[in-house]
């Protein structure tokens, strides 16, 4: 692993009580290696023959919230979304382990993701995937007007460990534009020791503070910690609907801050929600200001 530097702001903002790990990815600027893009109305993107389309912002639906599934199998969600007053944070934070299965199936492809949009209208997201076979880092950010955006992204900019747990984390303080951001967390003497490993600078124009803390955004779901999945529309044993089997997923440490370092924290209130075409093993609850997703 090397650090990649694109442009001269390569100094990226720290949480608190956290250290950069001597090969950390560095990336500023917005032409990233390897970046793809997606516009809705273009065919999703290849890589290595590989269909990989982005992690799209999701619109509410009346049945959102659970219940008989109207179809099964192909493009669903599940997971929570900010419920409380509307604020603006200078970072918002999750944790969230890859789990500790050797690798994701090979006919898979879903996102992980902690997603909000900023200020200035980009929707941000960083998190991983289980991309064909692979857990790999994922992140993107959107040009453009909210309502049609363009999404640039990777679905795999670095391989990550199974049964390692990251804290994901996106900040507007070195502004203008926002910070995505990796963290390793390891345990040292029962604390969490927080090492940077990845982080990527994108000129979209937020202010700081400038992620937005609310429920709803131009139409679609503002401030989430989700599992996208793009699956199939009929049930292939032991695949179904192209879903990961029995395994799930815990959004913990889920905070907002407002200050250079992260501090003062404020805990997130979620409401659980899934799209009504998600298969009936996948749902989500929220848990005191945890966030499980089952499949």
């Amino acid at each position: 692993m090397s650090t990649a530097v694109a442009d001269n702001m390569a100094s990226p903002p720290l949480l608190d009580n956290a250290q950069i790990a001597p090969a950390a990815i560095i990336v500023s600027g917005n032409n990233a290696p390897n970046q793809l893009s997606w516009t809705a109305g273009d065919p999703y993107p290849l890589v290595n023959g590989k269909v990989t389309p982005p992690p799209q912002a999701v619109k509410p639906e009346p049945n959102s919230t659970g219940g008989p599934p109207v179809t099964i199998g192909g493009h669903y969600y599940s997971g929570g979304v900010y419920h409380g007053t509307a604020h603006t944070a200078s970072w918002i934070i999750a944790q969230v382990a890859v789990p500790s299965s050797d690798k994701p199936d090979s006919s898979e492809f879903y996102y992980v993701l902690l997603s909000a949009w900023d200020n200035a209208g980009s929707y941000d997201q960083i998190g991983f995937s289980g991309d064909y076979g692979v857990w790999g880092l994922t992140y993107s950010y959107t040009t453009g007007p909210c309502t049609s955006p363009t999404y640039h992204y990777s679905a795999n900019a670095l391989a990550l460990t199974s049964g390692q747990a990251y804290l994901f984390a996106m900040t507007t303080v070195s502004g203008p534009g926002v910070w995505l951001e990796a963290y390793s967390i390891h345990i040292s003497s029962g604390v969490g020791v927080r090492t940077l490993i990845y982080a990527q600078h994108y000129l979209t124009g937020a202010t700081n503070p400038g992620l937005t803390v609310q429920d709803f955004y131009c139409g679609s779901y503002d401030y989430t910690v989700y599992q996208e999945t793009y699956g199939t529309t009929t049930y292939n044993y032991p695949n179904p609907y192209g879903m990961p089997l029995e395994i799930f997923f815990i959004f913990g440490t889920n905070e907002w801050g407002t200050g250079t370092s992260g501090p003062p924290w404020t805990w997130t209130t979620w409401s659980q929600w899934w799209t009504s075409n998600a298969p009936p093993l996948n749902n989500a609850r929220a848990i005191g200001n945890n966030i499980y997703i089952y499949d």
